[in-house]
């Protein structure tokens, strides 16, 4: 399996030796996955990173500092020489946000970094944001990056402050940086390690039962998420914003495609739409109460399986000459890579059992996990 080759024309792609680039939260999913795009490409690399990144055999290499994106002292290191950024550093959570990390990083620390990137020269900054900034739309008529916002019923601290640092960031300090912002769908790919949205696809491949809303949101393979960073250091218009979305998965359609790889699960059920209000006010509560410390539990969470986030990824993928592969692909290799992890940390605390390293190991697909 593999991304099909794209040879478009030359000025889609950044010359290397001409952009040394810094990217933040480069040790994370998404972050590790444009650091290590940029570096294969042949660019110099630097990733600004608070943990110790994980690197693995054949990755190319990467200049890391370690640094916190909230201390200005930091930020001036890792600007050092470079010319253009890759700021992918998040906050991430749908749930309460009782110690205000949401606006200190999403926030405070886009917005020192903008002035920062304007005082040290840098030429263009690329801002990883979301797609809970934009719209949805319907599958006759999916939103754009012009649709005004409606995104009320699954409004969160991380969308507000993802908002408000996208407006700061495409106003590019009055005009002195040239920015782009960049909104990707559910990011699917190898090398999750928390995990992020591959916790989703776990779940379900553990799952004898799966009961699912209605809702759903369009998928972006890692990889064509990671060319498109890259690409926007050349391409795309100063100040805009472009939707990263490949195809429209339902939940249900994306509970099929991890049954296809894992045998699981087994059956889905529905939940009917009317559910969804007292879902939403149940896990409210419960988020309130719990302290913003489950994850998977909070209202926007739950409303957002029944959203049905239909947005179109046209502009991107005329700007950057994005192809997507298919989404059984995408979920595969996600699901693939988990397998992997897992089975190593199994084997590194007891002798390999011969299904462990017989030639082909996968059943149907994808190792149990």
């Amino acid at each position: 399996m593999g991304l099909p080759e794209v040879r478009p024309p030359s000025d889609l792609d950044p010359t290397p030796a001409d952009w040394p680039v810094l990217v933040t939260g480069a040790s994370g999913f998404v972050g590790g996955h444009v650091a290590r795009e940029l570096a294969r490409a042949g660019h110099q690399v630097r990733g600004l990173t608070r943990s110790a990144p994980r690197v693995e055999p054949g990755d190319p290499p990467i200049e890391w500092v370690h640094g916190d994106l909230r201390n200005p002292a930091d930020r001036r290191l890792a600007l050092r020489g470079v010319r253009g950024v890759i700021h992918a550093a998040s906050w991430v959570r749908l749930g309460a946000d009782p110690r205000g990390e949401a606006t200190s990083v999403n926030v405070e620390a886009t917005r020192g970094l903008l002035a920062d990137c304007v005082a040290g020269g840098v030429e263009r900054l690329i801002y990883t944001s979301t797609l809970h900034t934009l719209a949805a739309g319907s599958a006759e008529a999916p939103a754009d990056e012009e649709t005004p916002w409606n995104l009320d019923r699954v409004n969160s601290t991380y969308a507000q402050t993802k908002r408000a640092a996208e407006a700061m960031v495409r106003d590019g300090v009055g005009g002195r940086l040239e920015t782009i912002a960049l909104c990707p769908g559910m990011v699917i790919g190898a090398r999750d390690r928390k995990p992020t949205s591959t916790r989703l696809l776990i779940a379900l491949a553990r799952s004898p039962v799966a009961m699912l809303p209605s809702g759903g949101i369009p998928i972006i393979d890692a990889r064509v998420a990671a060319l498109a960073h890259r690409r926007a250091l050349a391409a795309g218009e100063p100040g805009r914003r472009y939707a990263l979305a490949g195809p429209y998965l339902s939940f249900r359609d994306l509970a099929n495609l991890v049954k296809r790889a894992t045998g699981r699960p087994f059956w889905t059920i529905p939940i009917p739409n009317a559910c969804e209000r007292p879902m939403v006010w149940c896990a409210g509560w419960f988020d309130y109460l719990a302290g913003g410390r489950w994850l998977e539990v909070s209202a926007a969470t739950v409303a957002g399986g029944f959203l049905q986030l239909h947005v179109s990824g046209a502009r991107a993928n005329r700007a950057f000459g994005l192809i997507h592969p298919s989404a059984a692909e995408s979920i595969e290799i996600a699901l693939c890579d988990a397998s992997r992890v897992r089975l190593g940390r199994e084997l590194a605390n007891r002798e390999p059992a011969p299904e462990d390293i017989a030639p082909n190991p996968i059943a149907p697909r994808v190792k149990a996990l």
